[in-house]
């Protein structure tokens, strides 16, 4: 079944002043905050990486005034960028979704985007993926449509949400997933840290479609980081 939301058109909504990005800013945790727990498709992880560059960002905010040196505001506008890229990514993959209604986008200062949408709720295709070596401290998710001879993403789709752990044993939930993606490309490269080497991960995947509904989540595979 599909239903049809009529959508307003906006342009750039996030503010540009690094003072009023601030208060924007915690508002939309704030809001997020309000409604999570039934926001089951937003990782715990892509939450925690958000607030963590606004903490970030609003320290050097809170430090920075109009006769801060050039240095200061240079920190200050590299913290800015970082969470508004970040933040970008977390409204465009979680927070444009279906089940984020038109009142809590606005409740965010988040206009959306389409004037007409039609909801797709199911995602029937599924995610094949091995894991290859790559040099050091990097392994290779190769990644396809189940069953499928190429390697194309399904029409319309945003691509693969890729979840890691480094852990002896397979974690329990997807929450004990530290590292996450969205993979546009295959195949994917993760990168790990030198300490990293040596150590298993573990990795699931599921398609996204361009909603931001997720598909049936890949049953574990495991490595060695090299």
């Amino acid at each position: 079944m599909s239903s049809t939301i009529k959508r307003s058109t906006s342009g750039n909504f996030i503010p540009t002043n690094a003072e009023k990005l601030v208060g924007w800013g915690a508002n939309l945790l704030n809001v997020v905050d309000k409604y999570i727990s039934g926001w089951t498709h937003i990782p715990k992880q892509a939450l925690e990486d958000l607030r963590q560059f606004f903490a970030d960002f609003e320290k050097q905010q809170s430090q920075t005034t109009t006769d801060s040196p050039r240095s200061q505001i240079t920190r200050r506008n590299e913290r800015k960028d970082a969470f508004v890229k970040q933040l970008r990514y977390f409204i465009k993959f979680y927070l444009r979704n279906p089940v984020v209604t038109n009142d809590q986008l606005n409740q965010m200062g988040i206009p959306p985007l389409d004037t007409t949408r039609t909801i797709r709720t199911e995602v029937n295709e599924q995610v094949d993926f091995s894991i290859k070596i790559k040099g050091t401290n990097n392994i290779i998710v190769d990644f396809k449509v189940l069953d499928s001879s190429n390697k194309a993403k399904p029409t319309g789709y945003s691509g693969a949400v890729i979840i890691w752990a480094i852990c002896d044993e397979k974690p329990v939930k997807n929450d004990d997933y530290q590292g996450h993606t969205l993979a546009t490309k295959t195949p994917y490269t993760i990168e790990f840290d030198d300490d990293d080497s040596g150590k298993r991960v573990w990795v699931r995947a599921a398609w996204q479609n361009g909603r931001g509904i997720l598909g049936r989540w890949t049953e574990a595979q495991t490595a060695i980081v090299p």
